[in-house]
């Protein structure tokens, strides 16, 4: 007798658990802010218990890094997009990635300004964001590289350009998509473009 059947229904009903667990916490988190996020909160928004967390999750915190590197992982394809096409052409390359990441913190903008809130108090949560951030300013720096290699721009440091550029983007965005109201998603483009875009033709 083959348990093949059985076992793909498990892990079926492994997966829809661990998905319903992690869409209650992404609904919660875009309505109050981490602090008040608890086990309990988050099951009472499923059919599901506490054990069934814990199946999947050690703690709340595991749990939230989870949401950051699942909502993460389009927001790094946009930042390797843009280096995949910044010595082609820096200024469109540069246009359509901020046009991306505006509008991934329209969607998921306040799921991140609470990731970041969690972050100021809980230590895993910290390293799990300070790495989820210093990868894309890792990517802007090997872009920025490549352009002064080429003699493109004129950049002191590319690290600390990159660092720069990134924490302005998060900064502003979340104070723009972060909480409500939210801000005008052109007047944000517009606003980072004008910035990048000086240092994308300094020389």
């Amino acid at each position: 007798m083959s348990y093949a059947p059985q076992r793909t229904r498990q892990r079926e009903q492994r997966e829809n658990t661990r998905q319903a667990t992690l869409t209650a916490a992404e609904r919660l988190l875009r309505e109050r802010p981490y602090r008040e996020l608890s086990v309990d909160l988050v099951m009472a928004q499923t059919d599901l218990s506490r054990t069934a967390f814990y199946r999947h999750f050690d703690d709340i915190p595991t749990l939230v890094l989870r949401l950051l590197a699942d909502v993460g992982r389009e927001l790094y394809e946009v930042a390797e997009r843009w280096r995949a096409g910044v010595l082609e052409d820096p200024r469109a390359s540069a246009q359509a990635g901020l046009k991306a990441i505006v509008e991934f913190m329209v969607e998921h903008g306040r799921l991140v300004r609470a990731v970041a809130h969690g972050a100021a108090t809980d230590e895993l949560i910290e390293a799990g964001y300070r790495e989820f951030l210093d990868a894309f300013a890792e990517l802007i720096a090997d872009g920025l590289d490549a352009l002064v290699a080429r003699g493109q721009i004129e950049v002191p440091d590319t690290w600390a350009m990159a660092r720069a550029l990134n924490l302005m983007n998060e900064a502003f965005l979340l104070d723009q998509f972060g909480q409500e109201p939210p801000g005008d998603p052109e007047v944000a483009l517009a606003t980072l473009q004008a910035i990048w875009l000086r240092v994308l033709a300094s020389r």
